[in-house]
Order: C-alpha cells, then structure tokens, then sequence
C-alpha cells in the first residue's frame, strides 16, 4: 500500500505512487512548468480549453497534467507556476512519450471533477526539479525529445527579431553550450530570456537549462528552451560546480564535439552509390556523380518566414545507381544550362535520409558543389558514362513524393510473406527491403473489443528548410510537438492490415501513402463517411469490400527501431501497386525453369 504525507489530518498521496491502480487520491505540488493554453478540436468537430502542467512533490517525483474543456478555462487564470497546490479529481493514464516530457510512466486529465486549491508554500518542494542529461546522451537519443541540460556557454549570437510564416512577432538568440563529455550544442532561447543583456551571456557561465526540445535539423541536433521551461544563470548544483571544474582545467581547450552539425559529427567522405545503399540512415558523406535529370528551382517560405529556394537534381554513378539531391539557395539558382548534358558534379557535405523507402540527398549549407571536378573519381564516373553508362539500366535509390505513382525500391528483395517474416525477424541494423506479391485479407478495426481508429489528426506545416510537410501526430487540441506550435493539420491513414499469399499470412503497418493506394480511397473520404450519417459501419463496407480483390506487390520495410529504450524490429508497409501479371507470370516460369534444372542436373528426374 502507498504511503501519505500528513498534515493535521489531511493526507496526501505521494505522486511517485500515482499509477491507474489507484482512483481516489489528493496530492500537494509545486507547479514547476505550465504551458500557454490552446484550442483544440476533437474527432467530433467540437472545440475546447487544454493546458499542461508538470507537478513537483516533496517526494521529489514529477508527473505531467492537463486540463481540458470548463476546468482549463476555470483554472489556467488561477494557477501559477511556481506555487503549490492540492488537487484531486483526476483521471490517471498511462503517459503519452509523444507529448509527455516528464520521466514519470503516468500522466493525469483533469476534467469535469476537478478540485485545485491554492495551499501555502512548501518549504520541502523545490522550485524546479532537474533530470539533467549529458550532451553525449543527448547525440544518442531518438528525436525529438525533451531534456535538462547543465553546460558552459562556449558562444552567443546577437539578438535577432522576425515575422512567422503566422504572423507572430519573435525574438531568439542562439547559444552553444558544451559539457564535460566535450560535446557541444547549438540551443535557441526565446522571448524575454533572449532580450537579456549580452554580458550575462560572456565569460563562459555556467547555465541550467530544463526543458530543452531536442530535434533534427540539417543532419545535426538543435536544442529549444520550450516557453515553459526554465533557466538558472548561477546554479549551484553538483553538476554546475563539475563543469565548472571541467571548464577551468581543460574545457576550454579541449576539441568538442558539435552535435548540431552533420558536417563536423558523423560525415563519411567520399562513397559511390552502390556503398551508400548499404549505409545506417541518417549519414552525411561526398558523392560524384552524372547528372541524369533535374527540376526546375522552386521558390517557397518557411514557417520561420525564410525565403527559400531549392532545386532537386538526380545523379548517377558507375554503379548504375542514382539518387535524389536537393541543392539549396544560390547553387539552386544557377542557370539551367549548366545543370544540362549531362554533367559530372562532385557534392561534398550531403546528408542522405530515409524517404518514402528510399533514400534521398539534401545538399548541406557548409558543403560544396563542384561542376565537371578534375578528380580520379570524377574521370571515372565520366569514362563510365561514355563508355555506355548512359544507354545502361539505372537503378533508383530515391522514391518519388506526393500522389504519384511509385515504383518498387531499387535495392528490394522479391520475396514471399514467409521469407519476408523469417528475414525481417533477423534484421540487424541495416534497413531490409523486400518485394511482396500477395492480396490484402483484413484491416483490423477492432482490438480487444475497442474500436481502432483508421486514421490520425496530422500536422500539415512544411519542414523547416524544406517543402515537405511535417506530417507528425498532433495532439487532440492540434498541437504539434515536433513543430512546437498549432497550425494546420489533416487526417492521414493509419492502418494495420493482413497480407496474405499462397502460403502465409502478415500483419503490417500501413500508413497513409501505400494505405489509399490499397483502398482506392482518401482518408479525408474516409473521415467523411465516418462522421456522416452512415457512421463507423459505413467506413467499415469501405474496408471489405477490398478483401482479396486484386493481387497486389507490396513493398515492407524492416529496420531495428527503440521504443521505449528497447529494441524491437519494425516492419512497415510502405507502398502497395497492382501487380502486374506478365512480369510476374515470366518472373515464375524463369524458376520453374531453374528448378526443373537443377533437378535434372542431379538426376532426380525420370525419362519416360
């Protein structure tokens, strides 16, 4: 049973023991963050209040709380942060790690039977409660994510005021801060703490920072002071006085490790196609290849309310491989005609990601591009291309975006559902890709007598620095984690469906692109007739009436992933065609015929 904290005779229910066993509970709590109140909209169409809060006890435990509807707009004008309060009345769940950046496995909704009262101030609650994380930590983990920093500040930028693509007024400042793992990282404050004067940033102080947004950007790792967070210019904590030590001896000498950029952390040098198709994603290395095709340069603002211009090249080389790179500002501008016959480009500093089940290039604001380079490489992907490299099959890394029509993985495997199940349960760290003919048997719309959902509330934001939109889960008032911010968002599919062949069958994720391709459908249809006057079992007929219609060759993915800081495989369905009957009909004579071969070539076979 969980012990209480007393006084008088009020009890108070440690937040350490808070858990969904327990459904009558009073705690007492410093509020140690509290986030802006936003407007949501759920599946119904109905809109409400929701605020967060993280909650501080004197058991030290922190736990993360929302209020939602008539008690966030009773409540978010009566608390504080940095008071404390009893409050009781909650619903306790199991702790969302999507949106939840409290370490505790819980977290609480506050809803129509909330009881919050104002207390006097608890001596034994700290003000804020740090779960610091070391930069070295923090280059490993998986993004994004949120953590509490203790660094030297090694840099500062000057103040800098704009416009958002929403029309917001902002303020930032850019610092790095280094630690004593002799790692350093570029971290963004906003607001009033960027407005502070420059000499509180000078001299290498010591800061404590909680509640930084870790996430990618360029192929490094950028940090953010989200709003609610907190800053501490003179900690005094253990922690504090360490790299303060660290700093004095040898910090400020030593070679650090910039985690912010790809260029300096983890770039590969110079590799032809073939090597990077076996490569772990995300890399940054150099590639020289021949220009094979290219797109018009596309103008387009970010939602920081840059002015950016882009332009996608693809590039082949001699291993009759090619691939997708985007070049960016003043090399996407240059003149058409120098992108043209089919010139050799040497591109230092791209960074290479996982796209759409291939793999795409993105051309790095430090890197370099080189037209015609009087290289050895640069000669030999030359010679190849005249030497017939250009009249050769090509293979394609990259996979095409948007609505278009898709072609299989050029470096999948064909496979059928039991060869790819036994494979994709070997996986390693490498990404595996396979070619699956088979037919959709089932999507799963229940589970455990609960209803599944089809489909999720995405973000419809473009990426910073790019035009591919953010596509991330939002929460139910459609705020986006990954974005930091409310804006538009869309439903997008999300299903698990069964695949089944001659001989086997497979349950597999898939997501929005390969999931309307299979239903023939869009989500925004499928949303529409779950929210008629058909309901759910109008969505469902949808469903069944795709059972083992066509054959279909469906591309899955499979790659080791960490959920939860545990390894577990996860395969993916990540693009669904028509199968078309001819290739594939040739494809099974040629191994009936090499069957037939081998037998005879061992003698199993008979004469008449």
């Amino acid at each position: 049973m969980a012990a209480v904290a007393q006084q008088g005779e009020q009890s108070f229910f440690p937040i350490s023991e808070i858990s969904t066993y327990h459904a009558k509970w009073v705690i007492r709590a410093r509020v140690t963050m509290k986030g802006l109140q936003r407007s949501f909209s759920g599946r119904d169409g109905k809109s409400g209040q929701v605020f967060n809060v993280q909650l501080l006890d004197e058991s030290g435990s922190e736990i993360s709380a929302s209020f939602f509807g008539a008690v966030a707009e009773m409540y978010f004008p009566k608390i504080e942060q940095g008071k404390c309060y009893t409050l009781t009345g909650g619903s306790v769940r199991i702790a969302n790690r999507q949106y939840n950046r409290c370490n505790h496995r819980y977290e609480i909704v506050f809803d129509r039977n909330a009881q919050v009262e104002e207390v006097a101030d608890i001596a034994m609650i700290e003000t804020v409660k740090y779960t610091f994380t070391d930069l070295h930590a923090v280059g490993n983990k998986t993004m994004p994510f949120s953590a509490d920093l203790c660094c030297v500040i090694t840099s500062v930028k000057p103040v800098v005021s704009f416009t958002s693509k929403d029309g917001k007024d902002l303020t930032k400042r850019e610092i790095t801060v280094a630690d004593d793992t002799s790692t350093s990282i570029s971290i963004a404050l906003w607001g009033e703490r960027a407005k502070q004067e420059d000499k509180i940033f000078e001299g290498n102080p010591v800061i404590c920072l909680k509640g930084v947004l870790v996430r990618e950007f360029n192929g490094g790792r950028n940090g953010s002071l989200m709003e609610a967070g907190a800053m501490d210019m003179t900690p005094k904590f253990p922690e504090a006085e360490r790299v303060r030590a660290w700093w004095s001896k040898s910090g400020a000498s030593a070679n650090l490790t910039n985690i912010s950029s790809a260029l300096s952390s983890n770039r590969e040098g110079l590799m032809d196609l073939k090597t990077l198709s076996e490569k772990t994603l995300p890399c940054a290395c150099d590639l020289c290849g021949v220009v094979v095709s290219f797109r018009p340069i596309f103008s387009f603002t970010s939602k920081e309310g840059k002015e950016l211009v882009k332009r996608e090249i693809t590039i082949a080389d001699h291993s009759a491989l090619s691939m997708s790179v985007t070049v960016w500002g003043d090399r996407a501008k240059q003149d058409d005609k120098l992108f043209e016959g089919n010139p050799v480009l040497l591109m230092q500093g791209v960074l290479v990601k996982e796209w759409n089940g291939g793999r795409s290039g993105s051309l790095l604001e430090a890197g370099s591009l080189t037209f015609k380079p009087e290289t050895p490489e640069g000669q030999k992907v030359q010679q190849w291309w005249s030497a017939g490299g250009s009249s050769q099959s090509i293979g394609q890394l990259s996979q095409e975006g948007g609505g278009g029509t898709r072609g299989p993985a050029a470096n999948a495997k064909p496979a059928t559902v039991a060869e790819m199940r036994q494979a994709a349960e070997n996986v390693g760290s490498e990404v595996q890709v396979f070619n699956v003919p088979c037919r959709l048997a089932l999507v799963q719309t229940t589970k455990k007598g609960e209803t599944q959902p089809l489909y999720y509330l995405a973000c419809q934001e473009p990426r910073a620095g790019t035009t591919l939109l953010c596509n991330k889960r939002v929460s139910e008032d459609g705020f986006c984690a990954a974005c930091n911010r409310q804006g538009k968002n869309a439903p997008r599919l999300n299903l698990r469906c069964r695949f089944s062949d001659f001989a086997d069958s497979a349950w597999l994720t898939t997501f929005h692109e390969p999931a309307q391709g299979l239903l023939k459908t869009t989500a925004e249809e499928i949303r529409a007739l779950e929210t008629g006057g058909g309901g759910r079992d109008a969505a469902e007929a949808i469903l069944r009436q795709k059972y083992f219609m066509e054959p279909l060759l469906v591309t899955v993915r499979a790659k080791m992933d960490s959920y939860n800081g545990e390894q577990r495989t996860n395969i993916t369905c990540v693009d669904a065609q028509p199968l078309q009957r001819g290739p594939h009909g040739r494809a099974l004579l040629k191994n009936i015929r090499e069957m037939i071969g081998m037998l005879s070539d061992t003698g199993l076979m008979g004469g008449a």
